[in-house]
């Protein structure tokens, strides 16, 4: 769904990736919830370490983080597909319920040969998708599935922990992606040690937002589903009654 162009509501996603990929990310990601700084998580189910029982009692809304590229190496057609079914029923095995939204790791999920497969379970369940780009973002709405106006956040960590956008957000619908967590060389990962940074990063925006002001200024935090909800709330306000 596209962001009503007449209104300057600003919503503000921000979503710790990589549940379940390592330990000591889990326990990064608990403590960055404990301490308000995330509205939602997206979990690798396909990895043994992702333990549901935190997250369930956290309360924080939880996505499916897709892998399409993992141990069992690059995957597409029906192979895709396939994945994607299992790890849509494992999610399910785990948490109880679909996934209130859908994203990729290494944004896997928006790939030409992948995005249909995705797009078909988002119209299926219900379920937002992580736009990464205009065009996908158009490609996405086109096809009647609500999505954020812009993504915001790195995946490189030469690039700055704080993105420059989050202290002048525009109008409608902002996702912060973020990485939180404890670095251990033994997990593989090459973002390894900037989880950290963003940890810390979480943890300083978090007591300026408590004891000043926010660096996001008047956007409102919220869920990446309860954002589209509240979207449309706004536009039937708007809207000019029935005669």
């Amino acid at each position: 769904m596209a962001s009503n162009q007449g209104d300057n509501r600003r919503w503000l996603v921000i979503t710790a990736d990589d549940y379940g990929y390592w330990p000591s990310y889990n326990q990064g990601i608990l403590e960055a919830i404990e301490m308000g700084a995330l509205d939602c998580v997206s979990a690798m189910v396909d990895r043994e370490y992702c333990d549901p029982a935190p997250l369930l009692e956290s309360g924080v809304e939880i996505g499916l983080h897709i892998e399409f590229e993992g141990r069992w190496g690059p995957r597409s057609g029906a192979p895709a597909r396939t994945s994607l079914r299992v790890q849509l029923d494992r999610f399910v095995d785990l948490f109880g319920r679909w996934p209130s939204f859908l994203n990729g790791h290494k944004n896997c999920h928006a790939r030409p040969e992948l995005a249909t497969p995705v797009f078909q379970t988002a119209q299926q369940i219900k379920a937002p998708v992580r736009s990464v780009n205009p065009d996908h973002r158009q490609w996405l709405r086109e096809r009647g599935i609500d999505t954020q106006d812009m993504l915001i956040g790195r995946s490189d960590s030469k690039e700055p922990a704080e993105p420059a956008q989050l202290r002048d957000l525009p109008s409608g619908v902002t996702e912060w992606m973020t990485h939180p967590g404890h670095p251990d060389p033994d997990s593989g990962s090459s973002y390894d040690l900037a989880r950290q940074e963003d940890l810390g990063l979480l943890q300083k925006l978090m007591l300026l937002a408590r004891y000043d002001d926010a660096v996001w200024g008047d956007a409102s935090r919220t869920t990446m589903r309860d954002a589209f909800v509240q979207e449309r709330i706004e536009v039937d306000q708007e809207s000019p009654a029935e005669p």
